[in-house]
């Protein structure tokens, strides 16, 4: 069985579908460390301007993950999907690198970088279902190590896209962004190469008794709690996405270098917890899991927004590391199983899960009024443990469940 699973990781597909993942890790560690620099200091957009653009562009993105999502358990090959949402995703960073607006900036955000952000959870949900396909007793963990690599992208290139904006400006980073998007595009086209690649209803290895019927979308009670507690973990995660960048470079007078830097170090330190959550994933459920991370998130939170000096912030990046490196990994398993039957609908989760976290943080940080922005880590902490509770009483009814 290893020399097996050996030889799959080398085989072309999972080549492909690693560097795939490495470039859409890319373009999202060069602009979203940058965005909120790019639009309340570059663009002089308001707080509740800015709020407003990301709240439109996460309902775009779930709009269109779900729209994608339910699709995919039709279509007969799901990479029309990804190369649909990789080309519009360039599409929209070329916008606004190319006019410098706030016109350009909210229109990208708006209308087309939502289908960049549906190319994570596509890129996913395809790697799922070949994963399934080829090698069920090791999908999951597959996945896990899919995950590091889109993290590892995270650990190169926030510094390169922090000496770009330093070196040019700061809208460099949505060019550079447009770059991984068209090599991911030209990459997962080698795909049609190889015959195994075709994941869909058509494909030969899916049995004809479910090749036409789908089964019920449906989600049981435990899900529906445990998705809450995901979505108010993802909120603290995004409150701090946004705020940590302002509170490096005006509360404490940091550099673009420096935020570039901090992301840098968070990722390095995520990669091999992700592994070692993967394969407590194995032993242990996943709820139990996403509790010990939220609670870990909250802490973090509640010692940043103490933080006296960006090097205290650097430090922190490590107790950041170990709770996000559950948040961002083993979320995606635990909504893939959420909807039996339909990979493709219940993968589209996490963009819903992301959409509503990012609304819920765009509508605390809307109604922010002071001049520092530690306080909102604060409000970040308490929900965090928000969704600490709730994933707690997601596991205890789940047993019952099984019980």
């Amino acid at each position: 069985m290893q020399s097996k699973l050996a030889g799959f990781w080398i085989s072309p597909v999972m080549g492909i579908l690693s560097l795939n993942i490495f470039f859409a890790g890319a373009g999202n560690a060069a602009t979203f460390p940058f965005r909120a620099i790019i639009g309340v200091e570059a663009l002089e957009l308001s707080n509740m301007t800015y709020a407003a653009v990301m709240a439109i562009n996460a309902f775009a993105g779930a709009a269109a993950g779900v729209a994608l999502g339910w699709l995919s358990d039709k279509i007969n090959d799901r990479r029309w999907l990804v190369i649909l949402c990789a080309l519009v995703g360039a599409v929209g960073f070329w916008l606004v690198w190319a006019w410098q607006s706030p016109f350009a900036f909210i229109t990208a955000h708006c209308l087309l970088l939502p289908f960049s952000n549906a190319l994570f959870s596509q890129t996913f949900a395809y790697s799922r279902a070949y994963l399934d396909q080829e090698v069920p007793d090791r999908a999951e963990l597959i996945l896990s190590f899919l995950r590091t690599i889109f993290t590892i992208a995270w650990v190169v290139f926030p510094p390169v896209a922090g000496w770009l904006a330093a070196q040019n400006s700061s809208f460099s980073v949505f060019a550079f962004a447009a770059g991984t998007h068209i090599a991911f595009t030209l990459l997962f086209g080698l795909l049609w190469t190889q015959p195994s690649a075709r994941i869909g209803q058509a494909s030969k290895k899916v049995e004809a008794s479910t090749s036409t019927t789908l089964p019920k979308a449906y989600i049981s009670n435990p899900y529906k709690i445990g998705i809450l507690g995901i979505i108010l973990g993802s909120v603290a995660l995004q409150l701090n996405i946004t705020a940590l960048p302002l509170v490096i470079m005006q509360d404490l007078g940091g550099t673009l270098e420096q935020v570039g830097i901090n992301a840098s170090v968070a990722a390095a330190v995520e990669v091999p917890c992700m592994v070692a959550w993967g394969y407590l994933a194995l032993r242990m459920s996943k709820e139990t899991i996403l509790a010990t991370s939220s609670a870990i998130f909250a802490l973090y939170l509640g010692l940043m927004s103490i933080a006296e000096t960006v090097l205290q912030v650097l430090f922190l990046q490590g107790l950041a590391a170990l709770a996000v490196a559950a948040l961002l990994s083993i979320n995606i398993s635990y909504l893939q199983e959420a909807i039996k039957g339909r990979l493709g609908l219940s993968t589209s989760l996490v963009d819903v899960s992301r959409v509503l976290s990012t609304l819920g943080a765009s509508i605390v940080f809307a109604l922010h009024q002071g001049e520092y922005y530690a306080s909102l880590l604060e409000i970040a902490a308490i929900i965090a443990l928000g969704g600490t509770g709730l994933m707690l009483v997601a596991r205890r009814l789940a047993g019952k469940d099984n019980g």
